[in-house]
Order: structure tokens, then sequence, then C-alpha cells
């Protein structure tokens, strides 16, 4: 068994969490990865707040064992400034009512007053922890603290993660640019090491982590566990086409590209005509999170209708590692029992002297 500081800390089995991908991780999988001994993130930022109720309510059906929340709450999305909201709400309001009706998964995020009431909903709900995205306020963590919820910070930077440790989180996930969806500019086999030189919390490894090695590397590191997201994207449990898992299946390393083209923010994700189609054109684009307005149906016709020449999919380089479609939990057994294998053979042993 792997003992780290992220296992003893939760009083979970095993030191592997899966990512919380908004629209992928949904209850089905944050439950099992749990249900096996990880910890399962929901990706708490695609639901409205009844829905996210709902959903929060299904993984306690399913499992009685931790589980985590992922919620962005950077200033751009707490406030409730119509300077701020004006041209969010008039972007989304221009979108024809069948398409509002398709982007749902980003609806709280062109909402005002929606992830305020994400944040009721999931401080209800006491999960074992909540993973903060683009920011960590003060006033969470005191609400969080003040209900015995553990508080993560993804950060993709040293700057960022000495910030959230200052604020006072209790865990940061140090994400590396090879991760899909919103991600920084190094590399985790450098950011894992950095950050742990510079912060108090225990860290985990995320971005190029897919299997047990990686696992194993991450621990050589010094990090307590990994964060893994492409590696479950190819999960019956996940939420998305089928087209979409088989492209990670497919892929290779040259098939994923930055774009700021889908959220406005920096994301990884599979390249296509819609992201060489904003490249090529002379207009940027809007701030986060507007331009999921302007990008459209194109945010959810990958997830939904295995749109691959338009659709927003994002994924990791791991997709390069990633061969075959497997249920969450035995992901979590095998990841686990290989870096055991690796770690148990690199064990140290007795010098010979040659005479």
């Amino acid at each position: 068994m792997l003992v780290t500081a992220l296992t003893e800390m939760l009083g979970i089995e095993h030191p592997v969490c899966s990512a919380g991908m908004a629209r992928v991780a949904q209850a089905d999988l944050a439950a099992a990865v749990s249900e096996a001994g990880g910890l399962g993130c929901l990706g708490g930022v695609s639901f409205m707040p009844d829905a996210l109720r709902s959903e929060i309510a299904k993984i306690k059906s399913r499992t009685d064992k931790p589980f985590a929340v992922n919620l962005l709450l950077p200033d751009s999305l707490t406030t409730q400034d119509e300077e701020r909201w004006g041209p969010v709400r008039e972007l989304w309001g221009g979108l024809d009512p069948a398409d509002r009706t398709k982007l749902a998964g980003v609806e709280a995020l062109l909402t005002p007053g929606a992830v305020a009431g994400q944040v009721d909903v999931v401080l209800e709900a006491k999960p074992a922890v909540v993973v903060l995205t683009f920011g960590t306020p003060e006033w969470f963590l005191r609400e969080c603290r003040e209900r015995g919820i553990r508080v993560a910070a993804l950060v993709g930077s040293v700057g960022k993660a000495r910030e959230a440790s200052e604020a006072g989180v209790d865990l940061i996930v140090a994400q590396g640019t090879e991760a899909g969806g919103h991600t920084g500019y190094a590399s985790t086999m450098t950011l894992v090491p950095a950050v742990i030189d510079e912060v108090e919390p225990p860290v985990i490894a995320a971005g190029g982590v897919a299997d047990g090695r990686g696992l194993a590397a991450a621990l050589a590191l010094g990090a307590a566990g990994v964060w893994m997201g492409t590696r479950f994207i190819a999960s019956p449990e996940a939420f998305g086409h089928a087209a979409f898992k088989q492209r990670v299946l497919a892929g290779g390393f040259k098939d994923t590209t930055i774009t700021h083209s889908y959220s406005g923010k920096r994301m990884r994700a599979f390249a296509n005509e819609w992201t060489a189609q904003w490249e090529q054109g002379d207009k940027g684009p809007a701030d986060f999170p507007a331009q999921y307005a302007v990008a459209g149906t194109t945010v959810e016709t990958g997830y939904q209708d295995g749109d691959l020449r338009k659709g927003m999919m994002p994924v990791g380089q791991t997709l390069q590692l990633v061969h075959e479609i497997t249920p969450a939990g035995d992901i979590v057994r095998a990841t686990v029992h290989e870096a055991e294998a690796i770690l148990t053979r690199l064990a140290p042993r007795k010098l010979s002297r040659s005479s």
C-alpha cells in the first residue's frame, strides 16, 4: 500500500485523484474513482446550482468514501458588477434558444449569481475536498474551514502555488503544461519539484501522468499523489461521445494544441478546424468566460455529438499512452499496482564493491 500525506490527510486508500474535468467528470466517474480507493473529483463548474446538488447526491448514493468538487472562483465570476456581466449577458442572450439549451454545460459560467449558488450548494454538501481553479479567495477558505472541508488549489506556476500556500490551502495540485484543459507553461517534471521547494502543503502532481510509471515518478519527485485526467476520459464512466473517446485512443502528441478559442484562456485541446481557423483569424478571443458564448455550440458538440471538426475536446499529451477504454476503478487499481511494483524493484539494495 502506498501511504502518503494525501492518503493520510483524507483517509483514502490510494494517492490517485481523477481530475475535475468540466463536463467529463460527472457523478459516475467521481463515484467510481472514490469507491476504488482514490479521490474522485466532480467537475462542479458544469452545473447550475440545483443540478449540482443533484449530482452530488448521486455520488453520495454510490459511495460513502471521500470525494472532491472542482469549482472556479475568480473575481470575474463571483462579482456582481453589472459592468463586468453586461457584455457576457449580451452575448449569451444573443444566442439562439436551441444553442443556449445545447450550452447547458457552461451556463453557470455565463449567468450572474450562478457561481455563488454553486458555492452555497458545495458548502452545504461538505465534500471532503473542494479544488479551486483560478483563485483561492480568503472568504471561501474561511467558510470551508468552519465546515471541516479541505481546500486544494490547482496551479500552473510557482508564483500561484506560493499565493495559494500563503492563503492557507490544504493541498496544492501542480499542473504541468502537458495536461489537458486550462494549463500553464512549465512541464510537470520541472514544476512539481519547484513548487515543493516553495510551499508548505502537500503537492499533487498533474499533467503527463496516465499510469503507474507516472505515479512512481511523481512520488520520486516528492509529490503526495497524482491528479489524472486524460486517462479517465477513456473510461465508460466518463461523460462524452464515443467518437471523442476513440479520438483519445487513436491520438498522439501532435494532435493537441494550445488554444484560446473556446474559453478565452490558455487551453490544451484537440487541434481541429475550429482551432486552426481561429489562429488564422485576426481577431483575438473575448475575455473569460465570454469567449464560451462567442464559440457557441462548438463548446459542446465534441462532448455531445462527437463533432471532431469543431467541437471542444480538452485532452492532455498522455493520450499517447492511452490505448483502451477501461473502467475507472480498474484504472485506479492498475496504476497503484504498477507503481508499487516499480518502487519495489527500485528499492535500495546493498552496493557491492568491486576489488
